[in-house]
């Protein structure tokens, strides 16, 4: 009888254990592409028009606008004519088409849509590039910082609407902005006027892009600037 007891408790004991072994194995994670993050500041660079070549561009890049072919970003765009409302109409925002300059081999991103960015940028850790052809060489390229981090509450420099001289400010903003995407707190304000053109206005949270866009501009033969564009954002994937 001790004997069946004993062999019954080594028996439990053994069970016990394989069922241990089963829960507590780890479960393997799977790897995911790792955010390559950009330190470059390309400001001043010139390339010729041939160097910035198309590329199918498969990383993903992380720092103040992430950066992916697979990223999108859901805009509810209200248009006026003239400050006059015209329409309501959801579009996207994506990066699917890629470049490299062949000089430094960083990667160009050009997007879908106009939503205050430039239609070609670049974007390292703590800015936004585009890359602007010179109308009086057009077969060179420059690299121009268009938005930044920047020291202090607020700053104020000069900036273009294409040829046109403009005025630009940037502010941190403390408070929260409520769109249909969520509410964000502590992002940035990008604005940029030229008397008789119009203005522009960004809302624009770092790691996540534009939150809000709002276009002016002044009517042919008018004086002052009316409301063009409002672009809000719906919704938004990163990876």
């Amino acid at each position: 009888m001790q004997k069946l007891v004993f062999s019954l408790f080594t028996a439990v004991i053994v069970l016990s254990a394989c069922q241990k072994e089963v829960f507590i194995n780890p479960v393997v994670p799977v790897k995911k592409n790792p955010c390559i993050e950009q330190k470059v500041n390309p400001a001043g660079r010139s390339y010729h028009s041939d160097s910035i070549v198309a590329f199918n561009c498969t990383e993903k890049h992380c720092g103040f606008l992430s950066l992916s072919t697979k990223n999108y970003w859901v805009y509810q765009d209200s248009l006026f004519n003239d400050g006059n409302f015209v329409s309501v109409k959801i579009d996207t925002l994506r990066y699917a088409n890629t470049y490299r300059s062949l000089s430094d081999g960083l990667t160009w991103w050009k997007g879908t849509k106009n939503i205050g960015l430039p239609n070609l940028l670049y974007t390292n850790d703590s800015a936004i590039f585009t890359a602007i052809q010179l109308s009086f060489s057009p077969e060179t390229t420059n690299a121009v910082k268009s938005y930044s981090l920047f020291a202090g509450d607020s700053v104020k420099y000069l900036t273009s609407f294409d040829d046109i001289r403009a005025v630009g400010r940037s502010v941190k903003i403390n408070e929260a902005i409520k769109v249909p995407a969520g509410s964000f707190s502590n992002y940035l304000l990008f604005e940029k006027n030229a008397n008789f053109f119009g203005s522009d206005q960004l809302k624009f949270l770092p790691g996540i892009g534009v939150v809000q866009y709002v276009q002016m501009r002044v009517p042919i033969g008018g004086r002052e600037s009316k409301k063009q564009i409002v672009s809000t954002l719906v919704a938004y994937h990163l990876e």
